[in-house]
This record gives C-alpha cells, sequence and structure tokens, in this order.
C-alpha cells in the first residue's frame, strides 16, 4: 500500500472521520484480533487479512483500560488494515501507573518474539507517552540490535529525573512549570513500588532513552503537541537533537496523545507526512529495489577503475603484486562504501561505522579471496600482473554483492 494511503488509512480509522472512515471500511479488508501471550504476558495480536508486510509492537501509555481502550483498538485496526502485523502487549502496572524496569525488560522480550515470527525478521516499535520512551529504551537494548526497523514515539519524556522533580516540585530545568494530575499520580506510584533510594536511582537512569539516545542507530520519528501539558515540549527537543536519526514534528493535531480536529490543511498534511514516514517506510524502500544492482555496478565499476590504478602505481614502483592488490582493494573499498551506503542503498547516517566495520571485514575477506584468485592466475595460467588483477575482479563482484547488501547492510529484500 501506498505510504501516504496508508496514513490516511491509519487516522482515518482511528480518529473516526465521517464518511471518510466508511470509505475507509468499506475499501480495506478488516484484520482479525486475538488474544495471546507474547514474550511472556498478555497481548492483543492483530493480523492482516493481506499479506503481511511489516510487524508493529505497540506500547502504551498509562491508562487503566491498557489495550482494551476503544482508541488503541482502533488504531491497532487501522494499522491491520494496510498490512502490517501489530502487537501490543499488556504491560503489567502500567494501568496501575507504575513503571519499573521490569516493564522495560517485558518490552524487550515481547519485541524479541515478536521479531522472530515476523515475516522480516525486524519490527518497528511504536510508542505513546510512557510506551514511546519505552520503545526508544528497547530499541538501544542489545537484545534487539539489528532487528528494528524504525521507532514512533509520540509525546516520550527524555529524562526522567526531570519529570519526576516536575511531578513532586513543580519544578522543569529550573523553573516553575505546571504538568498534570496524571503525571504526578504515575510518578508517585512508580516511586513507591521502585524501593530504596539507590533502586529509585539505578531505576531512574535506565528508564531515560536521553542516556540511549546515542545508541539508538534507526530512524526514529517523533511527534508532540506543541502545547504539550503532561511533558514540556523541551524533553522530545533533547531526545531529536540527540538521536542520530530522529526526525520531530511537533503539532497542534495532538492533546498529548489524543488527536485534535485539525484546524489549518497546512497542519494536517504535516502531520499526513509524519505519520506515511511512520508507516510506508518499507514500502518506499522497497520500490528501488531494483536499481540497486546498477547502481552497486556503477559505485563498483568506479571502484574497479580506481583500484586497477592504484594497484598498477603501486606495482610501478616495486611493490609485490599481491601486496599491491590488498593495498588498491581496501582502499577502493572504502571509496566504495560511501558510493553503495549513499548512493546504492541510501541508508542515511544511521548505524554508519557499525555498518562499515562489517563492511571492512568483508573488504578484507573479499581481498584475500581477490589475491588467491589473482595468484592462481598469474602463476597457475601465466597471465600478466595486470590482466589478472582485471579479470579477478570481475570474478570477485557478483559475491561481493551478495556479501555487502545481505551481512553488512542487513537489507535482505533483492
Amino acid at each position: 500500500m501506498n505510504s501516504h494511503l496508508a496514513a490516511v488509512v491509519v487516522l482515518a480509522s482511528t480518529a473516526r472521520v465521517p464518511l471518510l472512515s466508511r470509505i475507509v471500511a468499506k475499501l480495506t479488508k478488516e484484520p482479525s484480533l486475538a488474544v495471546a501471550t507474547s514474550g511472556g504476558i498478555r497481548a492483543t495480536v492483530v493480523e492482516p487479512s493481506t499479506k503481511e508486510h511489516a510487524t508493529i509492537v505497540f506500547l502504551n501509555g498509562g491508562t487503566q483500560r491498557g489495550c482494551d481502550h476503544p482508541a488503541v483498538q482502533r488504531l491497532s485496526r487501522g494499522m491491520g488494515r494496510t498490512g502490517c502485523r501489530v502487537v501490543a502487549p499488556e504491560l503489567p502496572g502500567l494501568r496501575e501507573g507504575e513503571l519499573t524496569p521490569a516493564t522495560l525488560d517485558l518490552v524487550v522480550a515481547t519485541a524479541c518474539e515478536a521479531a522472530s515470527s515476523s515475516a522480516t525478521g525486524r519490527v518497528t516499535l511504536f510508542g505513546v507517552s510512557a510506551g514511546a520512551s519505552l520503545a526508544l529504551l528497547a530499541a538501544a537494548d542489545a537484545a534487539l540490535e539489528d532487528r528494528v526497523d524504525r521507532v514512533v514515539a509520540i509525546a516520550p519524556w527524555a529524562d526522567l529525573e526531570a519529570i519526576v522533580e516536575l511531578a513532586t516540585t513543580g519544578i522543569y530545568d529550573g523553573a516553575p512549570r505546571a504538568t498534570t494530575p496524571l503525571v504526578r499520580q504515575f510518578v508517585d506510584s512508580s516511586l513507591r513500588v521502585l524501593g530504596g533510594t539507590d533502586e529509585v536511582e539505578a531505576a531512574l537512569v535506565r528508564l531515560s532513552p536521553l542516556h540511549v539516545a546515542a545508541r539508538v542507530d534507526v530512524p526514529v520519528e517523533l511527534a508532540a503537541a506543541v502545547d504539550e501539558g503532561y511533558f514540556p515540549v523541551e524533553e522530545v527537543r533533547k531526545l531529536a537533537a540527540a538521536l542520530p536519526d530522529g526526525r520531530l514534528t511537533l503539532t497542534p493535531l495532538l492533546d498529548h496523545v489524543t488527536l485534535r480536529p485539525a484546524v489549518r490543511v497546512r497542519d494536517l498534511i504535516r502531520f499526513v507526512r509524519f505519520t506515511a514516514r511512520s508507516f510506508g517506510q518499507r514500502t518506499q524502500k522497497r520500490a528501488g529495489t531494483a536499481a540497486q544492482p546498477l547502481k552497486f555496478l556503477a559505485v563498483g565499476s568506479g571502484g574497479y577503475v580506481i583500484g586497477l590504478a592504484v594497484f598498477a602505481s603501486l606495482y610501478a614502483v616495486g611493490a609485490p603484486y599481491v601486496g599491491a592488490s590488498i593495498a588498491a582493494y581496501l582502499f577502493a573499498n572504502a571509496l566504495m562504501y560511501l558510493g553503495n551506503r549513499y548512493f546504492t542503498f541510501r541508508l542515511g547516517h544511521s548505524g554508519f561505522w557499525r555498518a562499515y566495520g562489517r563492511y571492512v571485514a568483508v573488504g578484507i575477506l573479499i581481498a584475500a579471496l581477490n589475491a588467491l584468485l589473482l595468484a592462481a592466475l598469474v602463476e597457475g595460467c601465466g597471465l600478466g600482473a595486470r590482466l589478472g588483477q582485471a579479470i579477478s575482479l570481475l570474478l570477485i563482484t557478483p559475491p561481493a554483492f551478495v556479501a555487502f547488501k545481505r551481512w553488512t547492510f542487513k537489507l535482505h529484500q533483492i
């Protein structure tokens, strides 16, 4: 489904837009809804009637109705109508407004199980309010490394210690600031179950996404109300600045996490774009995969020419041909990493150095295989070193493409 069409389906299903919601219900297939166990806890699971193209782990905020809340049910079904599988865990304590590190452990366990059962092996983490902060924290957990596509976080906090200070003293960032009774109740309930001072301090650190934001190496879509009355809007701004690949949408269409009627068309368009990016990225990425081999070939051709030139230069000044081959390949390999990352696969900056480490590892393996093949052509077949290098590079390119795409960049759709 087109990303903007998916956005319309989700928003119309959630907000119950007159007439449009009926049209969406008629033109899309109703997903099935069941209660199951995920990560050892109760969860609502929405299965799409069409072929699944993504799995979303939806994390609710602190509400007494939990996943049974009508808005949560409508949102989950709306996502199901776009072809997404949705797993919404009933996190213990959140109905009572209690949050502990154990809550985060259950989020990670649920997301791991959902990723394992997903058609893609990966999940999107989507959270609102407290669930938004939990989604960001889970995305940084080592257990979910390379298993998260992106994070969507609506109205998260960044630093829980600052929220506790706000709720207990009415002070935020050194100045008086108002908040809602619900935030004060949430903080009070959580502090009561956390235990002693040491336990509280450790929990505040662990449950603050700002401390792990630099490790969230996937795209993050952030949204918050321009007049946010629960957590100060500065919290989401801090996260947007700290995340490697975060994008913030401030909108008057939100009342914390509840949708408001649109007053201006411009605001509605901006929020539809936010929703489209949140639910449509996988579709957009697939659209460009057909051109990837050609782009890889173009980058590889440039690296091929550069590698040959460097090899010829080193060989001309007396370097052994095997050593010259390895040095030339690794130099060209570094340049091709930049070309493939930003031109072939268009991955952006997130996870740059981690992927580069994998790229170097594959490059070293390919360089070693290339050197062995070159030696066989030169010593066994009697070819000249320059001709042998040209032939060996041509033979090694196809397996290199597969290795770089599927392992280095973790892209398994060809």
